[in-house]
């Protein structure tokens, strides 16, 4: 037993860190001088010599043609500069690779299912991707694979098309499905649609046999996002527009789009879109430090931190209404100088189109209105009472039909009130609050657009005015505003709540003192925005921007508005990547046209 017992002891097993590298020099040397060679492989002309049993012992495809044809001769059909790689791979386990000569090697290396080639040619496609090769890298992982690879040179390819885009030598080699692909893209910066369509074409032309894949490609191409002038100076006078039906159907379909001018909001399909796929706040007017009244329209970044100028007005305004139809920016009413009394509020409706940053007045309402509220249900536009706390009140109710541009009285609201809000939840109209016959109010109405008609729901909490209200999911929230005390003095309604349309119930949440009013609200991302507005324990206006956020329970701190600013109106618009990349030319050329501030109020939901 002690002797078994040391013998293993004694026994070890050593290696030697240099044999493999001495090894593979050794096998190196016999095929440079061509010793003990016993087989042949020949790629384009050029003979390899090789040995049988290193190739059977690294490449299964080698082995298994030894083996059942007992060759000497082995012809591939790839590169002889693929070959020469793999084989000095294969015996000296060092693979000098170059975007110019990674796909020989991978050809060669798959032929010979050399599958430790393969794979660092993979890596080496994944650890040098860049905006340049994107597009070779792409057309390799398609003819080799892997998927994985693949997606992440097409993604590349999408956040770079500017590159192919620019040159032409490389656009006209896109192969159809790659240049569908970047078509598709909803997030194109920089260029018009027109561009693009100037894009498609050039490929078209490159060669006679692509006329027949017109129809196909077009099909990416967003004709109602190209004027009309351009349709028909540019885009009609292309051979192929005219000659391939399908073509022509699409030109023809952008020019019936054009000629209803009016119509265009509720005209929604995927060739109407702008191409983003990112929202912002969009402040239009209101009335700031010294009550001067704005025409300005101030977009934010999504962060809604920092500030751009996207353009004017037609005419300065505040205490008007806003709404959001399809994109299509409408602004309502409102007055166009400070007048307490509000005894010259505004009829006029203007329409503009962040796509081309354009306006166009269409028919104004049947009746002047400031302090009042509208909003978008179905596809109408409702315009719901106003008036001022010194003039008179209104109790009517205006619809908008588009296709005719015309408004129409529908069901008068149950009261005649001003500085009342409203949101939309699931098609109906809800309308909270309010300053009517000298008090104010915290009724909830709602109305029911296919009935035509209002009904009354359990009222808030607290009367409030110059509120906000918003819906977020399957919740409708209530802050801030204003209330009169038994001495008819004004004070701040502090508290948030919060409705419930399926089980009509008020829900208060306990939030630190917001002492403001006269405000605007917006949601983005399932959040509520809520901005400027004014404090009446300092008699000041507030340039502040918070967030509340529903599943964390709490408002944030989101920077600051341009200017102070009250009685403006914000919403949330989508801007084509051309219009963002052309404000942010304008500011690098004019530095003052952005700015950036931070806020200083902060409030907490503790419940």
């Amino acid at each position: 037993m002690s002797t078994s017992s040391q013998d293993s002891v004694e026994h070890q097993q050593l290696i030697s860190e240099a044999y493999p590298s001495r090894l593979l020099e050794g096998l190196h040397n016999l095929r440079t001088e061509n010793i003990l060679c016993d087989i042949i492989l020949e790629a384009e002309g050029v003979t390899f010599p090789a040995h049988k049993v290193i190739l059977a012992s690294v490449s299964s495809y080698c082995k298994l043609l030894i083996e059942s044809q007992h060759t000497k001769y082995i012809r591939l059909n790839v590169t002889a500069k693929g070959l020469k790689q793999v084989l000095d791979f294969i015996y000296s386990n060092r693979l000098d690779l170059t975007i110019n000569n990674v796909e020989d090697v991978l050809k060669a290396a798959e032929n010979l299912l050399v599958q430790d080639v393969i794979k660092l040619c993979f890596r080496f496609l994944e650890e040098h991707l860049n905006h340049r090769n994107c597009l070779d890298i792409f057309k390799i992982t398609q003819k080799f694979g892997p998927e994985e690879l693949r997606q992440k040179a097409f993604l590349y390819l999408g956040q770079n098309y500017k590159y192919i885009l620019e040159n032409p030598c490389h656009l006209v080699e896109l192969d159809k499905a790659t240049l569908c692909k970047i078509l598709e893209n909803s997030d194109i910066q920089e260029y018009s649609e027109l561009e693009l369509f100037n894009c498609a074409t050039l490929w078209v032309h490159h060669d006679k046999n692509r006329l027949k894949d017109a129809a196909h490609i077009l099909k990416r191409i967003r004709f109602c996002l190209i004027s009309a002038m351009d349709l028909q100076k540019y885009v009609e006078e292309i051979s192929f527009m005219k000659t391939d039906s399908q073509c022509n159907k699409y030109l023809q379909e952008a020019l019936s789009y054009h000629s209803r001018l009016h119509a265009q909001p509720i005209l929604l399909s995927e060739h109407t879109r702008i191409r983003s796929n990112s929202e912002n706040m969009l402040i239009l007017g209101g009335r700031t430090t010294n009550n001067n009244v704005c025409r300005g329209m101030w977009v934010a970044d999504e962060a809604s931190s920092y500030w751009r100028k996207l353009g004017e007005m037609p005419v300065p305004l505040y205490n008007h209404g806003v709404v959001v139809v399809n994109n299509f920016v409408f602004v309502l009413g409102g007055q166009t100088r400070f007048d307490i009394t509000g005894n010259q509020p505004s009829n006029e409706v203007h329409r503009f189109d962040p796509r081309n940053s354009t306006w166009l007045q269409v028919a104004g309402m049947l009746e002047s209105r400031t302090r009042f509220y509208v909003d978008a249900v179905l596809d109408h536009i409702i315009s719901v009472a106003g008036g001022t706390l010194l003039g008179q009140l209104t109790n009517t109710v205006e619809k908008y039909k588009f296709e005719e541009n015309k408004w129409v009285l529908v069901a008068p609201f149950p009261a005649a009130v001003a500085d009342h809000t409203g949101a939309v939840h699931k098609s109906i109209l809800y309308i909270s609050g309010g300053f009517t016959a000298g008090k104010v109010v915290k009724d909830l109405y709602s109305y029911l657009p296919r009935l035509q008609r209002w009904i009354i729901n359990q009222p808030m909490t607290f009367a409030r005015c110059d509120h906000g209200m918003a819906t977020i999911g399957d919740k409708i929230f209530c802050v801030g505003g204003r209330t009169l005390n038994s001495s008819d003095e004004w004070l701040h309604v502090n508290e948030t709540e919060y409705y419930s349309p399926v089980a009509d119930q008020w829900t208060t949440l306990k939030v630190s003192t917001f002492d403001c009013c006269q405000f605007s609200t917006s949601v983005h991302n399932s959040k509520l925005y809520i901005t400027g507005g004014g404090s009446l324990r300092q008699m000041t206006k507030t340039d502040s921007v918070f967030i509340y956020d529903p599943e964390a329970k709490r408002w944030v701190r989101a920077g600051a508005l341009p200017l102070p600013l009250m009685d403006h109106a914000a919403c949330m618009i989508i801007l084509s990547g051309e219009v963002l990349h052309k404000l942010k030319t304008e500011e690098y050329a004019h530095p003052l046209l952005g700015t950036k501030k931070s806020s200083t109020l902060n409030l907490f939901v503790t419940d």
